[in-house]
Parts: C-alpha cells; sequence; structure tokens
C-alpha cells in the first residue's frame, strides 16, 4: 500500500526528451559549422626556410576597384607602371593574373598586393579579385576602402 508518508518515494526523471533535442541541436550544430568556412581564404607565408622580413620586395603592388567596376592594377618600385581593365569579370581579371606573371618572370619579387575598393564593390567582385592575385601564391591584403 502507498503511504505518502513514507520516506521510501523513488523518483523517476525521464530524460529520453532531452537526448532527442540534443541529438537534433548537435545534427544542427555540425551542418552548420561546414558552412562556416566557406567565408575565409587561403593565406599564403613564406617557406620555412626564409625569413620573411629578410626578404625585401622588388615592387609594391596595389589592386584598386573602381566605382565604375574597373579595376586598376599599379606597381612601383625596381619597376613602375599600371595596368587597367574595364570590368571585374574573370576574363578581365585572367588578364591582371597575366601581368603579374610576368612581373614574377623578371625576377621581381613581390610579397603582397593590397587590394583597396570603394564602399559599393560587392563581396563577390573583391573575393574574384583576391583569387585572381592567390593563384600565384602572393598574399592578398585587403587595405583601405575608399568612399
Amino acid at each position: 500500500m502507498n503511504n505518502p508518508n513514507s520516506e521510501n518515494n523513488d523518483v523517476e526523471l525521464n530524460i529520453t526528451p532531452i537526448i532527442d533535442c540534443f541529438t537534433v541541436l548537435i545534427t544542427f550544430m555540425l551542418a552548420s559549422a561546414s558552412f562556416i568556412s566557406i567565408g575565409f581564404f587561403e593565406a599564403y607565408t613564406p617557406g620555412p626556410g626564409t625569413d620573411a622580413s629578410a626578404v625585401k620586395p622588388d615592387i609594391e603592388a596595389k589592386l584598386k576597384i573602381k566605382k565604375d567596376h574597373s579595376v586598376e592594377l599599379s606597381w612601383n618600385g625596381k619597376k613602375n607602371g599600371s595596368f587597367r581593365v574595364e570590368n571585374t569579370n574573370i576574363e578581365n581579371l585572367s588578364q591582371i593574373t597575366k601581368e603579374l606573371e610576368k612581373l614574377k618572370t623578371e625576377k621581381m619579387v613581390i610579397n603582397q598586393v593590397i587590394i583597396s575598393a570603394v564602399d559599393q564593390t560587392t563581396y563577390k567582385e573583391l573575393a574574384a579579385a583576391m583569387g585572381a592575385v592567390q593563384k600565384l601564391e602572393i598574399a592578398a591584403v585587403v587595405g583601405d576602402f575608399e568612399e
């Protein structure tokens, strides 16, 4: 017989719904974590045998994305020059990659390319410009944004 005054009351805790909730939460967390890394870019660093401060660049290169969506690559140092394309589509950005390749084949040391853009620049344009630079294993550094 059940006596409410007895000290031997057993309490059962049903944790099945809690485990079900955590199982669903873990699944969503793992699925969303795979999408987090999409927005990041790879960074290239000098090899283990080189000291980055010891290698002085021959050229300082800058890439500017302008209001009219044109892209201008300019370089100063042992050799000065500039190159401009009218649009940020992939074919035109491959021309910029070719210009940087020319500089590298002339034995010019380029440690990084500073990329700047106007505020109206889309993420897609900026990512395409960074990708064009990184194809040559040159560090792409996003610089000041202009208005």
